[in-house]
């Protein structure tokens, strides 16, 4: 039975403890005693205390009216009788929002909660079977006015009066000055201490001399439907609030008030705006009256009706930024009505309170030694001009504050002093007993100061340049967030092990700064090259515990630096770094789901699971919306931050999870937190109303960015337009204008490139037309009877699609096909965006629009490395050989990234970008496009061995392996390249032992970003295994299956997707049915996974004809079939668990590797990890390197043949055949693919002394299937190859898959195939390691 209480009325606790109690108990967001009206709160609470007296499916938390309340408050009265409870129920107050008796009743029910609490866990979002719990209905809670209620409107004092009566004139912007109902220059709706502090902090503007009447100057300030349009802002927007505390309201007014100010991101104009709001009168309140500034703020907003639910960040400044008490408590209460409020306050004090929890750790005489020189520079006269130099830019002490705080005084005061340490010594030395010198003297002489002074400079350079920035007017508050990141991480690593700083910035948690086992060891720690070098000057001087006790004092000192900046941070640093790069639109590419989702979380946006997964989707969809690579340089003079996302959140919906985030941060000052900062944007948005913006257009139109596309000759036609143009011979020609090269361009004269074939005319204007006229001036004779002409018809309307931005969904991809398509859509006027639609953009003077340029060509933008250079380099009386690692192989720059996979040296950042994408690149003679050495090179060498397809470029032999070698090697026939013979050196060329292993690590990380490890799972018992189920996506022939069922996993279950009818019968006919197949990808829904799940493992390649480079007419990863990847990940985030599920999942994804690298980087960011790259040649008799994705384990291990694989070519031919060749090229659903050699024309076997092609057996057997797998449906040769050239190769995808039995259950294995069971298991757990065969 329940224990029943009485309230005592002493022993009350406020609304906001018991508000946050109560949000915290049942995870809801209730910011008013009213909301809880609807009974559904109380009724969970008794089904906590006593689970058997509320049958919660009764409860209607989605309350919306009265009878649903007085269902709940029913509910809730059985219950009380059920269990014993005496107590009234006030239902009919209660309903009506009576605030005293709702607030009386939840006072009791925490007495009654805590008396009765047994201690049991109770989850109330699952309890209620994730339902949210709707707040009860505003209509039936008393009705409040529009805007502040009348006596909160000001009447004009006498003196202000006269001021106004002086000057009658209407507004500059033409708009009458007189508010609605009220005299002209009487009434004002706002309080007299804000009227106040406008003529106190913003001086009228003059207009034509006089100045503007102080009732004008309000309502300019104000805005003429204030407060209306900030209630209504903010009542669908997040928005930010500023509290300045103490300013004055005037010289004659001895009283100082708060000004609070609105900042949120405006959809209809697109910029962010700070609006004052009104004034709080509590400005002078200690922190034991704080409770009532915390009344006068809620109630400030509740007047307005702003909700405080949309209040997503908040700033308070006191007189001391140092001191954060008042500001906590403040923050404190607004949290307890809003838990993802973002605090603001911490900012502006951040290196300040570092700098003291620091600096008050280390020996006290480092701080005598400042305060004594400073106050003899400031005591007494001197002509030292070395001691005037230390202070001329030192700023100015405030006595009022620690010195130890003042973070800018004593970070350059430290540094002025160790620099003139020496004169400074001999200075008051020359002083003898004055003063303090012979104390000063003995300071200065101790070399434990002067150690603790040189580390104390070192230590506070980054506080010093943070709060340097801070103070800075042109900081942004982006730049300042993402600057404080770095600072915390900087300090972490000063100290912490690199493991270590990760793992500590993301659990933000004390204890973990205990273990000294992840603390840098002795000199390791980041004491600066000034105390490394003294301390070996001085080692034998120091005593080894004086150096221990240093080393001690500046592991504490980091440790209290960093703990007092993430106290506070507004947010954990490891999301702080990424508010920028999601706002920039150049940055959101380095961006993951899971950061945004972790933000989300963070702000209090995703309270539920369902909302997690609807913001991952969202942000999936802006990804795939933006999906046109950004200009790198956009964040400085690219696309405004507002103006790229205005467009895009409007077409948000109102409850779109993504689109509250992006207005939360963009509700971020635009500056500095300033005072004067955040009031100077107030005075912007004023002179928006006062006209002066016209100017601000003015300079902007004279920018000369607009120069390089705006005519100035008037005539049209501007740089980057479509036109049509009247070529000799010929009709109407498509082109598009490029600028003038010469400085003076002809007057109504435009250059016009040609589409097709790239020429250029010079054309008066009057002779161009608009492409936009397509319909009016296209020739069908020209199109059916000039190929030029198709092309450049071709060539326009590509450009033309691709501004925009119009996705045609295509039957095939033949060239003819989308030509047609684009036709039909040209001739319906290019529809939506018509005309309009592909204007020229914005250009800088050394960008073109040149139709044959077309996508980027890495060819082109690569330039091979310069040989003179080159052969300096490598010149030994130049360059020490030790010292050659140093250099990029192939361009010999010092500023080397990462090192050459195959040969001892290194490669800079754009000879690695470059290596990356063209060492997999073949030409049709199945050799390498470009050299092993340095992917470049014009005339090569071959490498003569059958099983080889390197090359080796004139100018790598002739300057790194000697003079004259290329000629030398051209004698040789067959010549066996540097990788194929034993490993020596060959000059200034020495393959690497490991090269076949460091070439997989190469590319598994040849990514711009780091993830974290992926979720490690412990294997299973044997006896705890079960049967494996399976998704496979794109699954082709059932390889997956194949592989699992020769592994011996007992299968559950094995869904495939897979719409190619061919391949969907060789699964079918080759497992008797077992696969349940899927159509399409693109039909799968979160329903399907529930109802055939939950799945252990999900794979899939998505079709790579759009990724591959070998395509010249790719799409890329957003267009086309590339976007099908999306699908795969989609799929991925529905089937994964939840972090609390033991349950092993796992997931491979597969492409090719021959992609772009901006695709490649965008699908590792998107699955947040680096892939692998396997190639088949190491277990098979073909070449087939592809990229795997995935958290099976052991997926980067070196892959192994096992003793069934056959890795010749002569393993895999029938009987009375003969190989010509040990390795053949990688084989695709080409038959050209199967031709060998050099010039491709040689057939690969030969049977009775003739040349013959590979057998469709045969290619089964390469690629690891069974005999006859393919052989069904009375498929011909070309099509069973073509089904064949889409798959994987079975021994890699056993290699793969081989880990996972240590999860899942087995068959019993037959004898006959246990070696080669026992080689894969060998080779997982790394016991068993042998060369590959090549």
């Amino acid at each position: 039975m329940a224990v029943n209480v009485q309230v005592n009325p002493i022993a009350t606790q406020n609304r906001y403890m018991l508000l946050a109690w109560l949000n915290e108990c049942l995870q809801t967001r209730f910011t008013k005693v009213e909301h809880t009206c609807s009974g559904a709160p109380f009724c969970q609470l008794m089904h906590w205390l006593f689970p058997d007296s509320v049958d919660l499916k009764r409860v209607r938390f989605q309350s919306q009216g009265e009878l649903d309340a007085l269902h709940n408050f029913s509910v809730l009265q059985a219950s009380f009788r059920k269990s014993g409870v005496i107590k009234a129920v006030p239902v009919k107050d209660l309903i009506q929002g009576n605030a005293a008796v709702g607030l009386g009743f939840l006072q009791w029910f925490k007495l009654f909660f805590d008396s009765n609490h047994n201690g049991l866990e109770y989850d109330a979002l699952q309890a209620r079977a994730g339902q949210s719990m709707l707040c009860a209905n505003d209509d039936k809670l008393p009705e409040r006015s529009n805007g502040p209620t009348q006596q909160h409107f000001c009447k004009i004092p006498p003196d202000m009066a006269e001021k106004s009566s002086q000057n009658k004139e209407t507004p500059v912007d033409g708009q009458t000055a007189e508010p609605e109902g009220g005299k002209e220059g009487t009434v004002l709706h706002c309080s007299l201490s804000l009227m106040q502090l406008i003529q106190q902090h913003w001086p009228s503007p003059a207009k034509h001399g006089k100045e503007m009447p102080l009732d004008n100057l309000a309502r300019h300030i104000l805005g003429k439907k204030y407060p209306q349009d900030i209630v209504r802002a903010c009542s669908h927007t997040p928005y930010c609030l500023y509290l300045y505390r103490g300013l004055e309201l005037g010289r004659e007014v001895k009283q100082t008030a708060s000004m609070l100010l609105v900042g949120y991101f405006d959809l209809g104009s697109g910029v962010r705006k700070v609006r004052l709001l009104d004034t709080l009168l509590h400005g002078d309140c200690t922190r034991s009256d704080s409770v009532d500034e915390l009344d006068a703020l809620v109630e400030t907003l509740g007047r307005f009706e702003i909700p405080i639910a949309n209040l997503a960040m908040f700033y308070c400044q006191s007189a001391d930024c140092n001191d954060l008490g008042l500001c906590q408590l403040l923050v404190s209460g607004l949290r307890a009505l809003n838990p993802g409020l973002v605090s603001l306050c911490g900012l502006p004090g951040l290196a300040g309170r570092a700098c003291h929890a620091g600096v008050t750790l280390l020996p006290e005489t480092v701080l005598e030694l400042v305060r004594k020189i400073h106050h003899h520079y400031s005591t007494c006269s001197t002509t030292n001009d070395n001691l005037k130099e230390m202070f001329a830019y030192v700023p100015s002490l405030n006595p009022l504050l620690p010195l130890s705080s003042q973070v800018l005084f004593l970070g350059r005061m430290v540094q002025n002093m160790t620099d003139a340490w020496p004169n400074l010594l001999q200075y008051f030395e020359s002083r003898g007993s004055e003063g303090d010198s012979e104390s000063v003297c003995v300071l200065l002489r101790d070399l434990k100061v002067r150690l603790s002074l040189l580390f104390t400079g070192h230590a506070l350079e980054p506080l010093f340049a943070f709060q340097d920035l801070l103070e800075q007017d042109s900081s942004d508050m982006s730049t300042i967030l993402l600057q404080a990141s770095s600072l915390v991480h900087s300090y972490a690593a000063s100290f912490l092990q690199a493991p270590a700083v990760d793992q500590f910035l993301r659990r933000r948690d004390s204890g973990f700064l205990a273990n000294s086992k992840d603390y840098l060891q002795g000199l390791e720690v980041n004491l600066g090259a000034g105390v490394e070098d003294f301390l070996s000057e001085h080692r034998a001087e120091l005593k080894d515990d004086a150096v221990d006790s240093f080393l001690e004092s500046s592991v504490s000192f980091y440790k209290a630096i960093t703990w007092s900046l993430i106290e506070g941070l507004p947010l954990p640093s490891v999301l702080l770094k990424h508010i920028p790069s999601l706002l920039w639109p150049a940055g959101r590419l380095e961006v993951t789901g899971r950061s945004v989702v972790e933000l989300g979380t963070v702000m209090g946006l995703c309270g539920v699971p369902v909302d997690t997964d609807l913001l991952t989707d969202e942000f999936l969809d802006y990804m795939i919306s933006q999906a046109e690579e950004p200009r790198p340089n956009s964040r400085s003079v690219g696309t405004m931050v507002e103006q790229h996302w205005s467009p895009l959140l409007r077409t948000m919906g109102k409850r779109s999870i993504l689109r509250k985030l992006i207005l939360s941060l963009l509700a971020l000052p635009s500056g500095s937190l300033q005072r004067d900062m955040i009031f100077a944007q107030v005075l912007f948005y004023i002179y928006i109303f006062l006209g002066l913006f016209i100017q601000c257009m003015r300079m902007l139109l004279s920018m000369s960015v607009l120069d390089v596309w705006l005519t100035e000759d008037g005539k049209g036609y501007t740089v980057g337009e479509l036109v049509w143009g009247k070529v000799e011979g010929y009709s109407l020609w498509p082109g598009i204008v490029q600028p003038w090269k010469r400085e003076q361009p002809a007057v109504g004269i435009r250059k016009v490139e040609w589409f097709g074939d790239g020429m250029f005319s010079e054309i008066q204007c009057q002779e161009l037309l608009p492409f936009g006229a397509f319909a009016q001036y296209f020739c069908p004779n020209s199109f059916a009877t000039l190929v030029t002409y198709r092309d450049a018809i071709f060539q326009s309307l590509q450009l033309v699609a691709s501004r925009c931005r119009k996705v045609f969904s295509l039957g095939s991809d033949e060239r003819e096909e989308h030509l047609r398509v684009m036709l039909d859509w040209a001739f319906g006027g290019f529809k939506p965006t018509g005309p309009d639609g592909f204007k020229p953009p914005l250009q800088t003077e050394d960008e073109s629009a040149s139709p044959n340029r077309g996508k980027k060509n890495r060819d082109l933008a690569y330039k091979p490395p310069v040989k003179k250079q080159r052969q300096q380099i490598i010149n030994p009386k130049t360059v020490p050989v030790p010292s050659f690692k140093a250099y990029c192989l192939c361009c010999m720059t010092d500023e080397v990234e990462i090192f050459h996979p195959l040969f001892e040296g290194s490669l800079c950042l754009e000879c690695k970008d470059n290596f990356t994408e063209t060492l997999y690149r073949y030409d049709e003679d199945g050799y390498q496009s470009y050299c092993t050495v340095c992917c470049a090179g014009l005339e090569v060498i071959l490498c003569g061995n059958d099983s080889c397809c390197r090359s080796f470029c004139l100018d790598c032999l002739d300057i790194l392996v000697g003079p004259g070698t290329f000629d030398s090697l051209k004698e040789i026939d067959p010549w066996i390249c540097y990788l194929c013979q034993p490993h020596n050196s060959y000059g200034s060329l020495k393959p690497r032992m490991d090269w076949s292993i460091r070439v997989q690590g190469f590319f598994a990380n040849d990514s711009a970003f780091q993830f974290e490890p992926h979720r490690v799972y412990p294997s299973i018992p044997a006896n705890m295994r079960r049967p494996i189920k399976v998704l496979s996506l794109f699954d082709g022939i059932g390889t997956g299956y194949l592989v699992l069922k020769e592994l011996g996993f007992k299968v559950d279950k094995y869904v495939a997707s897979e719409i190619c009818s061919d391949s969907i019968a060789v699964s079918e006919v080759n497992h008797e049915g077992k696969i349940i197949h899927m159509d399409d990808v693109r039909l799968i829904t979160k329903e399907h996974i529930q109802k055939w799940g939950p799945f252990d493992l999900l794979i899939g390649g998505s079709p790579c004809n759009d990724l591959s480079i070998v395509n010249p007419a790719r799409k890329g990863l957003f267009e086309g079939t590339g976007r099908l990847f999306f699908e795969y990940y989609r799929l991925l985030h529905i089937m994964k668990p939840k972090e609390e599920d033991p349950r092993p999942f796992f997931w491979m994804f597969e492409n090719v590797v021959f992609m772009n690298r901006h695709d490649k980087a965008n699908i590792c960011r998107f699955l947040e990890c680096n892939p692998v790259l396997v190639d088949a040649v190491k277990v098979s008799p073909a070449h087939r390197a592809r990229y795997f994705w995935g958290n099976i384990p052991g997926m980067n291990r070196p892959i192994i043949a096992s003793q069934n694989d056959k890795v010749n070519l002569q393993d895999c031919l029938e009987s009375g055949r003969v190989a010509k060749f040990t390795k053949v090229r990688t084989i695709t659903t080409n038959p050209n693919s199967l031709k060998q050699g050099k010039d491709v024309r040689k057939l690969p076997v030969s049977q009775k002394g003739n040349d013959d092609n590979l057998w469709i057996t045969e290619i089964e057997k390469i690629f690891g299937f069974p005999k006859h797998y393919t052989d069904v449906k009375n498929m011909n040769r070309q099509q069973r190859q073509k089904v064949l050239g889409k798959s994987w190769s079975v021994p890699v995808i056993r290699h793969l898959f081989a880990p996972l039995k240590d999860y899942f259950a087995c068959e019993q294995f037959p004898t006959s195939s246990s070696s080669a069971i026992d080689m894969e298991a060998a080779s997982v757990i790394g016991n068993s390691w042998c060369s590959p065969i090549e």
